[in-house]
Protein backbone atom coordinates (compact mmCIF):
# COMPACT_ATOMS: atom_id res chain seq x y z
CA UNK A 1 0.00 0.00 0.00
CA UNK A 2 1.56 3.54 -1.03
CA UNK A 3 2.52 5.56 2.40
CA UNK A 4 2.17 9.31 1.98
CA UNK A 5 3.56 11.95 4.53
CA UNK A 6 0.72 11.80 7.33
CA UNK A 7 0.03 15.38 6.50
CA UNK A 8 -0.33 14.95 2.91
CA UNK A 9 -3.00 16.74 1.20
CA UNK A 10 -4.52 16.13 -1.84
CA UNK A 11 -5.00 19.55 -4.73
CA UNK A 12 -6.39 19.92 -7.80
CA UNK A 13 -2.37 19.56 -9.17
CA UNK A 14 -1.93 16.28 -7.54
CA UNK A 15 -4.93 14.71 -8.83
CA UNK A 16 -4.77 16.03 -12.23
CA UNK A 17 -0.97 14.59 -12.20
CA UNK A 18 -2.54 11.04 -11.48
CA UNK A 19 -4.78 11.15 -13.87
CA UNK A 20 -2.32 12.42 -16.79
CA UNK A 21 0.63 9.89 -15.67
CA UNK A 22 0.53 7.35 -12.02
CA UNK A 23 4.23 7.92 -12.40
CA UNK A 24 4.33 11.81 -12.41
CA UNK A 25 2.49 11.34 -9.57
CA UNK A 26 4.69 8.92 -7.77
CA UNK A 27 7.81 10.69 -8.60
CA UNK A 28 6.23 14.32 -7.44
CA UNK A 29 4.62 13.42 -4.26
CA UNK A 30 6.03 10.19 -2.82
CA UNK A 31 9.62 10.27 -4.21
CA UNK A 32 9.81 13.94 -3.90
CA UNK A 33 12.26 14.26 -7.30
CA UNK A 34 13.31 18.04 -7.98
CA UNK A 35 12.63 19.20 -11.65
CA UNK A 36 15.45 17.92 -13.86
CA UNK A 37 16.53 20.28 -16.55
CA UNK A 38 15.32 18.85 -19.93
CA UNK A 39 17.82 21.62 -21.77
CA UNK A 40 17.33 22.87 -24.90
CA UNK A 41 14.95 25.89 -26.17
CA UNK A 42 12.31 24.29 -25.38
CA UNK A 43 12.37 23.50 -22.27
CA UNK A 44 13.83 27.64 -21.77
CA UNK A 45 10.08 28.50 -23.51
CA UNK A 46 8.35 26.25 -20.96
CA UNK A 47 10.37 28.09 -17.89
CA UNK A 48 9.86 31.69 -19.36
CA UNK A 49 5.70 31.13 -19.92
CA UNK A 50 5.87 29.91 -16.34
CA UNK A 51 7.68 32.95 -15.28
CA UNK A 52 4.95 35.14 -16.91
CA UNK A 53 1.83 33.39 -16.05
CA UNK A 54 3.13 33.84 -11.88
CA UNK A 55 3.71 36.82 -12.69
CA UNK A 56 0.11 37.13 -14.25
CA UNK A 57 -1.51 35.56 -11.16
CA UNK A 58 0.65 38.06 -8.57
CA UNK A 59 -0.52 41.05 -10.51
CA UNK A 60 -4.41 39.89 -10.34
CA UNK A 61 -4.05 39.29 -6.89
CA UNK A 62 -2.53 42.72 -6.40
CA UNK A 63 -5.41 43.90 -8.18
CA UNK A 64 -7.60 42.19 -6.14
CA UNK A 65 -6.69 43.60 -3.21
CA UNK A 66 -6.60 46.98 -4.56
CA UNK A 67 -3.89 48.42 -4.66
CA UNK A 68 -3.89 51.20 -7.63
CA UNK A 69 -3.23 50.94 -11.66
CA UNK A 70 -1.17 53.63 -11.45
CA UNK A 71 1.02 51.39 -9.31
CA UNK A 72 1.20 48.61 -10.71
CA UNK A 73 1.33 49.85 -14.13
CA UNK A 74 4.77 50.83 -14.20
CA UNK A 75 5.90 47.53 -12.48
CA UNK A 76 4.57 45.47 -15.95
CA UNK A 77 5.49 47.50 -18.70
CA UNK A 78 9.16 46.84 -17.70
CA UNK A 79 8.52 42.93 -17.62
CA UNK A 80 7.45 42.13 -21.12
CA UNK A 81 5.00 43.32 -23.86
CA UNK A 82 3.08 39.89 -23.09
CA UNK A 83 2.38 40.30 -19.36
CA UNK A 84 1.43 44.23 -20.63
CA UNK A 85 -1.26 43.00 -22.87
CA UNK A 86 -2.70 40.75 -20.54
CA UNK A 87 -2.63 43.61 -17.46
CA UNK A 88 -4.11 45.98 -20.37
CA UNK A 89 -7.11 42.37 -20.65
CA UNK A 90 -7.69 42.36 -16.93
CA UNK A 91 -7.90 46.10 -16.75
CA UNK A 92 -11.11 46.14 -19.11
CA UNK A 93 -12.44 42.84 -17.70
CA UNK A 94 -12.36 44.55 -14.07
CA UNK A 95 -14.05 47.42 -15.47
CA UNK A 96 -16.73 46.01 -17.32
CA UNK A 97 -17.53 43.53 -15.03
CA UNK A 98 -17.37 45.64 -11.69
CA UNK A 99 -21.36 45.12 -11.02
CA UNK A 100 -21.62 42.19 -11.99
CA UNK A 101 -18.65 38.87 -12.43
CA UNK A 102 -16.59 41.17 -9.61
CA UNK A 103 -19.64 42.56 -7.43
CA UNK A 104 -19.30 41.75 -4.25
CA UNK A 105 -17.23 40.96 -1.38
CA UNK A 106 -13.77 39.47 -2.62
CA UNK A 107 -11.39 37.10 -1.31
CA UNK A 108 -7.81 37.16 -3.76
CA UNK A 109 -5.60 33.85 -2.92
CA UNK A 110 -7.59 31.80 -0.80
CA UNK A 111 -7.24 28.45 0.18
CA UNK A 112 -9.98 26.11 1.58
CA UNK A 113 -9.69 22.32 2.57
CA UNK A 114 -11.93 20.05 4.34
CA UNK A 115 -11.69 15.87 4.93
CA UNK A 116 -13.07 13.94 2.79
CA UNK A 117 -12.79 9.76 3.81
CA UNK A 118 -9.47 9.63 5.48
CA UNK A 119 -7.93 12.10 3.25
CA UNK A 120 -8.11 16.39 3.03
CA UNK A 121 -8.55 17.80 -0.22
CA UNK A 122 -7.42 21.56 -0.98
CA UNK A 123 -8.11 24.19 -3.05
CA UNK A 124 -6.43 27.43 -3.58
CA UNK A 125 -8.37 29.73 -5.72
CA UNK A 126 -6.92 32.73 -7.54
CA UNK A 127 -10.25 35.17 -6.62
CA UNK A 128 -14.16 34.07 -4.67
CA UNK A 129 -16.71 36.03 -4.96
CA UNK A 130 -19.67 36.54 -2.59
CA UNK A 131 -22.34 38.41 -4.36
CA UNK A 132 -25.00 40.24 -2.34
CA UNK A 133 -27.94 38.24 -3.65
CA UNK A 134 -26.07 35.17 -2.21
CA UNK A 135 -24.36 33.41 -4.91
CA UNK A 136 -20.77 32.98 -5.31
CA UNK A 137 -18.28 32.84 -8.56
CA UNK A 138 -14.62 31.24 -8.34
CA UNK A 139 -12.96 33.27 -10.75
CA UNK A 140 -9.62 31.57 -12.40
CA UNK A 141 -7.23 33.13 -14.43
CA UNK A 142 -5.74 31.46 -17.43
CA UNK A 143 -2.83 32.50 -19.03
CA UNK A 144 -2.82 29.65 -21.98
CA UNK A 145 -1.82 30.71 -25.70
CA UNK A 146 -4.99 28.77 -26.91
CA UNK A 147 -8.35 28.55 -25.31
CA UNK A 148 -9.42 25.43 -24.50
CA UNK A 149 -12.69 23.77 -25.46
CA UNK A 150 -15.30 23.54 -23.19
CA UNK A 151 -14.94 19.76 -23.06
CA UNK A 152 -11.71 20.24 -21.95
CA UNK A 153 -12.42 22.70 -19.28
CA UNK A 154 -15.22 20.51 -18.03
CA UNK A 155 -12.78 17.58 -17.83
CA UNK A 156 -10.46 19.37 -15.28
CA UNK A 157 -10.10 18.17 -11.65
CA UNK A 158 -10.11 21.55 -10.57
CA UNK A 159 -13.48 22.10 -12.68
CA UNK A 160 -15.02 19.51 -9.59
CA UNK A 161 -12.82 19.91 -7.02
CA UNK A 162 -13.06 23.53 -6.75
CA UNK A 163 -17.17 23.55 -6.82
CA UNK A 164 -17.03 20.82 -4.43
CA UNK A 165 -14.52 22.18 -1.75
CA UNK A 166 -16.43 25.89 -1.52
CA UNK A 167 -19.92 24.09 -0.58
CA UNK A 168 -18.26 21.86 1.78
CA UNK A 169 -16.05 24.46 3.17
CA UNK A 170 -17.58 27.74 2.40
CA UNK A 171 -19.73 28.18 5.70
CA UNK A 172 -16.42 29.39 7.50
CA UNK A 173 -16.87 32.76 4.57
CA UNK A 174 -20.57 33.13 5.02
CA UNK A 175 -21.50 33.68 8.32
CA UNK A 176 -21.29 30.15 9.12
CA UNK A 177 -24.62 29.18 6.97
CA UNK A 178 -23.59 26.55 4.52
CA UNK A 179 -22.86 27.52 0.84
CA UNK A 180 -25.82 25.61 -1.47
CA UNK A 181 -24.16 24.25 -4.70
CA UNK A 182 -26.76 26.07 -6.52
CA UNK A 183 -25.20 29.07 -5.47
CA UNK A 184 -21.70 28.39 -7.07
CA UNK A 185 -20.30 28.92 -10.44
CA UNK A 186 -17.08 28.82 -11.60
CA UNK A 187 -15.71 31.18 -13.96
CA UNK A 188 -12.72 30.63 -16.33
CA UNK A 189 -10.86 33.73 -17.52
CA UNK A 190 -8.53 33.87 -20.32
CA UNK A 191 -5.95 36.72 -20.68
CA UNK A 192 -5.50 36.05 -24.50
CA UNK A 193 -9.05 34.93 -24.76
CA UNK A 194 -10.83 37.83 -22.39
CA UNK A 195 -13.84 37.70 -24.89
CA UNK A 196 -14.33 33.90 -24.30
CA UNK A 197 -14.79 32.98 -20.80
CA UNK A 198 -15.97 30.00 -19.59
CA UNK A 199 -18.91 29.59 -16.64
CA UNK A 200 -19.26 26.03 -15.61
CA UNK A 201 -22.76 25.98 -13.10
CA UNK A 202 -23.17 24.06 -10.32
CA UNK A 203 -25.57 21.87 -8.88
CA UNK A 204 -26.76 19.39 -6.27
CA UNK A 205 -26.43 16.87 -8.27
CA UNK A 206 -22.89 17.32 -9.71
CA UNK A 207 -21.93 18.02 -6.22
CA UNK A 208 -22.93 14.63 -5.15
CA UNK A 209 -21.25 13.45 -8.57
CA UNK A 210 -18.36 15.25 -7.72
CA UNK A 211 -17.91 13.76 -3.79
CA UNK A 212 -18.13 10.13 -5.55
CA UNK A 213 -15.16 10.64 -8.12
CA UNK A 214 -13.21 12.08 -5.47
CA UNK A 215 -13.31 9.49 -3.27
CA UNK A 216 -13.06 7.07 -5.60
CA UNK A 217 -10.00 8.47 -7.14
CA UNK A 218 -8.18 8.94 -4.24
CA UNK A 219 -9.13 5.27 -2.43
CA UNK A 220 -7.77 4.40 -5.69
CA UNK A 221 -4.21 6.13 -5.24
CA UNK A 222 -4.29 5.49 -1.33
CA UNK A 223 -4.55 1.52 -2.44
CA UNK A 224 -1.59 1.56 -5.18
CA UNK A 225 1.61 0.01 -4.23
CA UNK A 226 4.70 1.96 -5.46
CA UNK A 227 5.32 -0.52 -8.94
CA UNK A 228 1.85 -0.19 -9.65
CA UNK A 229 2.35 4.11 -10.72
CA UNK A 230 3.07 3.35 -14.15
CA UNK A 231 3.97 5.66 -16.90
CA UNK A 232 1.12 7.42 -19.35
CA UNK A 233 0.83 5.23 -22.70
CA UNK A 234 -0.15 8.68 -24.28
CA UNK A 235 3.32 10.12 -25.04
CA UNK A 236 1.44 13.04 -26.02
CA UNK A 237 1.51 14.15 -22.15
CA UNK A 238 4.73 14.18 -21.54
CA UNK A 239 5.36 17.45 -23.76
CA UNK A 240 6.64 19.87 -20.97
CA UNK A 241 6.15 17.69 -18.56
CA UNK A 242 8.87 18.47 -16.09
CA UNK A 243 9.50 14.86 -15.38
CA UNK A 244 10.40 13.46 -18.80
CA UNK A 245 13.89 13.48 -18.55
CA UNK A 246 13.28 10.42 -15.56
CA UNK A 247 11.62 8.36 -18.07
CA UNK A 248 14.15 8.78 -20.59
CA UNK A 249 11.27 10.19 -23.07
CA UNK A 250 12.27 12.37 -26.18
CA UNK A 251 10.54 15.64 -26.57
CA UNK A 252 7.41 15.83 -28.78
CA UNK A 253 6.59 19.77 -29.73
CA UNK A 254 2.90 19.96 -28.35
CA UNK A 255 2.62 21.64 -31.76
CA UNK A 256 2.18 18.57 -32.91
CA UNK A 257 -1.13 17.64 -31.07
CA UNK A 258 -3.95 19.26 -31.54
CA UNK A 259 -4.96 22.23 -29.26
CA UNK A 260 -7.76 21.45 -26.60
CA UNK A 261 -5.38 18.36 -25.72
CA UNK A 262 -2.82 20.37 -24.62
CA UNK A 263 -3.03 23.90 -23.87
CA UNK A 264 -3.42 22.73 -20.47
CA UNK A 265 -0.21 21.51 -19.90
CA UNK A 266 1.92 24.34 -18.59
CA UNK A 267 -0.76 25.28 -16.12
CA UNK A 268 -1.25 21.71 -14.95
CA UNK A 269 2.40 21.63 -14.43
CA UNK A 270 2.85 24.34 -11.86
CA UNK A 271 4.39 23.98 -8.99
CA UNK A 272 1.99 22.34 -6.07
CA UNK A 273 3.23 24.96 -3.06
CA UNK A 274 1.14 27.84 -5.15
CA UNK A 275 -2.02 25.97 -3.32
CA UNK A 276 -0.03 25.94 -0.16
CA UNK A 277 -1.00 29.01 1.18
CA UNK A 278 -3.29 30.81 3.61
CA UNK A 279 -5.66 27.93 4.67
CA UNK A 280 -8.96 28.04 5.99
CA UNK A 281 -10.16 24.32 7.18
CA UNK A 282 -13.71 22.70 7.60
Amino acid sequence: MLKLPPDFIFSQASLQDFLTCPRRFYLRYVRHLVWPSAGGGEAFEWEWRLSLAQDFHHLAHQKALGLPDQLLEPLVQKRSAELFQWWRQLREFWQAEQEATLGGRRYPELTLTAPLGKIRLLAKYDLLIAHPDGQWSIIDWKTAQQRPSTRALHSLVQSRLYPYLLVRAGASLNAGKAVEPEQVSMVYWFANHPDNPETILYSQAQFQADEDFLLRLTEEILGRREADFEQTSDERACAYCPYRTYCERAFVPPSSYEVEENAELLELSLPQDWEQIGEIEY
